[in-house]
């Protein structure tokens, strides 16, 4: 008896039939919001794809969930508001054009610069445009926004203004994610962690009665923005310290003061409040009312105020 061996017709979806859909999707303005329907409104709040390089499939994946949202919101009879916009600002956009025409921005005349940036960014907004109507994602692409328009940014503007009228903007020292090489600021979404071998070090100060305690620190090079030591209020090691002053090794005369941030099981359980080395330090100087002292510039070296070790880049010192 011979073996039965079922077989199916083999068959494919031709790259040919998805172009000739998406044709008519595009002739019939299958997926435009229309404003004036009389269905319920449902909009989505799309997050703009980064317009800084080739998107990947990380990306493809993610708006193909929204798209899933859109779709099944139609066949519920919603009139689906699904814009398709382009994030045109931040500071990969300036890194990758830098690198795609070989300059470095801070010496490269700005509105030139700006215009080399617009002529990269017209291009990938080009190629994800072009993926995202290939992928079949059904948003409104007549109606695509940039948040480089005078528009979005008049609304950018706007919204600061009267953030601005309310009080809710304010002046403050606090530590930034900072790049030396773009001296500019960076988002916390753009900064990669890495866990490294660091060093524990400990630092002799010296009491008013001619006496010595230990501080271990893995931020050393702070130790000319330290502005008081503090202790845990349950560690009886160091009662006696109460309402004193110490010298750090530079020379400076600050107080030791009681917090509960101090670890006993730390180091040595005492611990030199500097600024800043995190932000947990911003609150601490809040709330013991200390005066910061900034000795990190602008190009990531240690200024006139870490006396000897000034032009000392962090690392050095």
């Amino acid at each position: 008896m011979s073996k039965f061996s079922p077989k199916i017709e083999k068959k494919r979806w031709l790259p040919e039939m998805e172009l000739e859909i998406q044709e008519i999707w595009e002739r019939e303005k299958l997926y435009a919001f229309n404003p004036d329907s009389e269905k319920p409104k449902f909009s989505i709040d799309t997050p703009p794809p980064y317009a800084s390089g080739k998107w990947h499939i990380a990306a493809a994946i993610h708006y193909s969930q929204i798209d899933m949202i859109a779709r099944s919101m139609r066949m519920r009879g919603y009139e689906v508001y699904f814009p398709m916009g382009i994030d045109r600002n931040g500071l990969p956009v300036e890194v990758e054009t830098e690198k795609r025409y070989g300059i470095h921005m801070r010496e490269y005349p700005r509105e030139e610069f700006l215009k080399l940036c617009a002529q990269f960014l017209d291009e990938s907004e080009t190629d994800i445009v072009k993926i995202s109507k290939r992928l079949g994602i059904s948003a409104d692409f007549d109606n695509v926004f940039r948040t480089d328009s005078e528009m979005w940014r008049a609304v950018t503007q706007a919204t600061f203004i009267d953030a601005w009228n309310k009080g809710y903007v304010y002046e403050d020292y606090r530590p930034n994610n900072y790049c030396p090489r773009c001296q500019t600021t960076l988002a916390d979404a753009e900064v990669e962690y890495k866990d490294l071998k660091s060093v524990l070090v400990y630092l002799k100060f010296e009491t008013e009665d001619g006496k010595t305690v230990t501080i271990a620190t893995t931020r050393p090079e702070l130790l000319p923005a330290c502005a008081a030591v503090i202790y845990n209020p349950n560690d009886e090691r160091y009662w006696w310290l109460s309402g004193k002053k110490v010298k750090t090794p530079l020379g400076r005369e600050v107080p030791v003061l009681e917090h509960p941030a101090a670890d006993p099981e730390f180091g040595t359980g005492l611990v030199m409040v500097c600024s800043y080395g995190d932000k947990a330090d911003v609150q601490l100087f809040r709330e013991l009312h200390l005066e910061p002292t900034i000795i990190v510039d602008e190009h990531g070296r240690l200024n006139e105020r870490a006396g000897k070790y000034a032009g000392m880049t962090i690392k050095e010192a």
